[in-house]
């Protein structure tokens, strides 16, 4: 019957309503695509965000796969992958971009950075006044003698 049904309407359909379905079901197969990657990225980030908050540091000694001291980022990142199918999945699976390397971990904090000054930024520019507290010390410091003064 199927046989049939496409023998009749050979030639009546037209190719660009053929076209318009492939690229519909191209454009949805990306946009699955870009929401997991979205949301594995989310997870990278709160690992990040969760060691900064706390102020853990993000590497350990060995951050192997099988290692007993990889880091407390690393740790959470294993955690969050046994609570997380989707995280876990993109762990067992991914080839090229894990999220793992201490290069990903400088760039997030690097991007984490940036947000931050730039809430400042608005912040200060917004605020009609802005007081900057410094705290000293007594510590007695040998100036190079460019800095001292006559």
């Amino acid at each position: 019957m199927d046989s049939c049904l496409k023998c009749s309407a050979l030639g009546r359909v037209n190719i660009a309503t053929q076209l318009d379905e492939g690229y519909r079901l191209a454009v949805l197969r990306h946009n699955d695509e870009v929401s997991k990657n979205r949301h594995i990225l989310n997870r990278l980030i709160q690992c990040v965000k969760f060691c900064g908050i706390f102020e853990l540091a993000l590497r350990g000694k060995d951050e192997t796969e099988g290692s007993t001291n990889p880091g407390i980022f690393r740790g959470l990142f294993d955690f969050v992958a046994e609570l997380d199918e989707v995280f876990d999945d993109h762990l067992k699976t991914a080839s090229v971009f894990k999220g793992t390397s201490k290069t990903i971990q400088n760039e997030l904090l690097g991007c984490m950075l940036r947000v931050v000054r730039e809430r400042i930024v608005e912040e200060v520019k917004a605020a009609k006044f802005v007081a900057i507290e410094a705290d000293e010390t007594t510590d007695n410091i040998t100036l190079p003698a460019c800095y001292n003064v006559l």
